[in-house]
């Protein structure tokens, strides 16, 4: 009888002992390998839970990103593209291994064959503590917290700090699965081998091999172009893992959450309507493509931050959507490199204070807002979000067109901000240029066309400043020692006030520019000598000033004789601030026209330009006229009331005649 020892190898226990190994390392794929746990003041008692594996970071990611953002760490998403890209197909690899080394002849063979299951858990771990430590060591300067936290010491496994911040990370189930794999795949290593299957079972082991190539690919799967139509699952089809889904026409009325890049497009008619409750489509993945669809009815919430679409990570573009019935219309948090173009955007039938933003850019840099159109919101923020370009986008009857925060080396051109609370407010910045924009008709006790307020490096070159209550407003402007501020060849033309400086702007330059028809055209706030510290003229070229008198000897475009602003009413105003309740009234009209009649008293001027233009230096951008429909009202209301009126004369002749 033959002994236990000469016996040959059991297939059934070999066979087993693979097809466990195998199954555990695909299901570690679905696990998390590693966890980090965080607990910071904002959140209370809660605990955030980041749960990282092949597949990339789920769970509290956008809180937690939110956090980082503080301190100038990258979100989450944006770290280990390639090893997330080539996870599935390297855990598939393993797996064919695995089935594989039972039947080979060689142990060499065999070690070779575990080798990869035994390393996957080491390069795993020391993967994540390579791009922890990266995500700290290059940590944006522009953070708010970026100064107050200066160091940080990340662990792999353990707990640390990042601020108020508390850190823990531990080993998930995933990296545990993986070491059962590796323990078994050890133990197939040094067992005796099979012997080579014969063709039916090639053939059923290359079946078992494909399908778990296949369950870990499903986490990757790429289901190429679907069309969805009315009363089908929008959400379903991206869930599959459709790269593009493509709209028929009609209403689909579904909340979206899309979880993975893909495109959403729509054909003429597709309308995504979120019934008024909550955000309509979340953008969580990066890359992904909204085009050519209606967006409509979110909810309500402050609280909830309800937007038509709210975007969660970088590289999102959307074209041609057209937004409605919205709190907040494009809210992008932590979005770099989003593109928002050609789309129109209305807010909800609110009064001012009570709507959403139409487009709120929060910590996302190197976006762009190309050609857009946003009606009836509060405002469209950029705030804490650098290196963003604004081109051609209309803003009208919001609050603020461009209310602009902490945000540094943007460049706004040929937008239009017309019936706005204010125009454009540009405030804690550096690096901004406004070119061959229009501010216009913005009304109101506290109304300008272009605010700026503490910041350095800002010029403001060939724009249009028309009908607004103040058309320019500089307060701390340059902020700092070397900053510039320029302001050339601008029209500022029909506002109640051209320019108003706060004492604290010394160091701005005005030059080439045309002030036409302002009631008054430089105000100094504060001190009659607010303006001494800034330059009416550049290169030998002031300004043209409508109501200055000039005198051009050598018919060089340039006056002799200098501008001044001055206002004998405005003096006695400083030495009697009563009478500044009377300012802009006839009586004090009156005063200013007695003093240039009979100029007794010398009156130190607010500002002079000591080389006044004799004719205003239009360009094609400022000598245009673009303003929808209410450029015509004026005159067509005065032309009604001198037929009115002439009617009434006409009457009254006949009646009394």
């Amino acid at each position: 009888m033959a002994t236990n020892e000469s016996r040959g190898p059991d297939p059934v226990a070999s066979l087993t002992l693979a097809a466990v190994a195998a199954v555990a390392l695909a299901a570690s794929f679905f696990l998390p390998w590693w966890v980090m746990r965080t607990n910071a003041p904002q959140y209370g008692q809660r605990t955030l839970e980041v749960l990282v594996g092949p597949r990339g970071p789920v769970g509290d990611t956008f809180e937690v990103d939110t956090l980082g953002h503080y301190v100038g760490i990258a979100p989450m998403s944006s770290l280990a593209g390639f090893e997330r890209a080539v996870a599935p197909w390297g855990v598939a690899l393993v797996i064919a291994l695995l089935v594989a080394v039972p039947f080979l002849q060689r142990r060499r063979a065999r070690l070779l064959a575990v080798a990869p299951v035994l390393v996957l858990p080491v390069f795993f771990c020391a993967d994540v503590a390579y791009w922890t430590q990266q995500s700290v060591d290059h940590r944006s300067p522009d953070a708010a917290l970026e100064l107050t936290v200066t160091r940080i010491e990340t662990k792999l496994f353990g707990q640390y700090e990042v601020g108020q911040f508390k850190v823990r990370t531990s080993a998930g189930d995933g990296l545990r699965m993986v070491g059962l794999a590796g323990l078994i795949a050890v133990g197939l290593a040094f067992s005796r081998p099979l012997r080579p299957p014969g063709r039916g079972l090639r053939r059923r082991a290359a079946q078992v091999a494909m399908a778990g190539v296949a369950l870990v690919a499903a986490g990757r799967s790429e289901a190429g172009e679907v069309r969805v139509r009315p009363g089908q699952s929008i959400q379903a089809a991206l869930d599959a893992g459709a790269d593009a889904v493509v709209l028929a026409p009609g209403v689909y009325r579904e909340p979206l959450t899309i979880r993975r890049a893909a495109a959403l497009r729509g054909e003429p008619g597709a309308v995504i309507d979120g019934g008024g409750a909550g955000t309509v489509v979340r953008i969580q993945a990066p890359g992904v493509a909204l085009e050519s669809l209606t967006i409509r009815g979110s909810g309500d919430s402050y609280d909830r931050e309800d937007a038509a679409v709210r975007v969660e990570a970088p590289g999102a573009r959307l074209s041609r959507v057209v937004i409605e019935d919205a709190l907040f219309g494009v809210f992008a948090l932590q979005a770099d490199g989003c593109v928002v173009e050609r789309s129109e955007i209305s807010g909800k039938p609110l009064p001012v204070p009570r709507r959403g933003d139409g487009i709120r850019l929060w910590y996302s840099h190197g976006c762009r807002l190309i050609g857009n159109v946003v009606r009836d919101s509060r405002d469209v923020v950029i705030w804490y979000s650098s290196d963003t370009v604004v081109e051609d986008n209309l803003v009208r009857r919001s609050r603020y067109g461009l209310h602009y925060m902490y945000s540094d080396r943007n460049t706004f051109r040929r937008n239009r901000f017309e019936d706005d609370e204010v125009g454009a407010a540009i405030m804690y910045s550096r690096g901004i240029t406004l070119e061959e924009n229009a501010f216009s008709f913005s009304t109101g006790p506290a109304a300008y066309g272009l605010l700026v307020k503490d910041a350095d490096d800002v010029f403001i070159r060939r724009n249009r400043f028309i009908a607004n209550s103040g058309a320019l407003f500089f307060d701390g402007v340059p902020q700092s020692r070397g900053g510039r501020a320029e302001v050339e060849g601008n029209l500022v033309a029909r506002n109640d006030v051209g320019v108003t400086l706060q004492p604290s702007s010394r160091g701005l330059r005005f030059w080439d520019n045309a002030f036409l028809g302002n009631r008054e055209q430089v105000v100094v706030q504060g001190t009659a000598s607010g303006a001494d510290g800034n330059a009416w003229a550049s290169g030998g070229r002031g300004n043209y000033w409508s109501d200055a008198v000039v005198y051009d000897a050598d018919g060089d475009g340039v006056s002799e004789l200098p501008y001044r602003a001055e206002s004998t009413y405005e003096a006695l105003a400083d030495r009697v601030p009563e009478l500044a309740f009377f300012a802009g009234s006839p009586a004090a009209d009156a005063v200013d026209a007695a003093a240039r009649l009979f100029p007794i008293f010398a009156v130190r001027p607010r500002m002079e330009d000591p080389h006044p233009l004799v004719s205003p230096p239009l360009t094609d951008w400022t000598a245009s006229r673009d303003v929808e429909a209410r450029s015509a009202v004026l005159p067509l209301t005065s032309a009604g009331l001198l037929a009115l009126a002439g009617a009434g004369a006409w009457l009254g002749r006949r009646v009394l005649g």
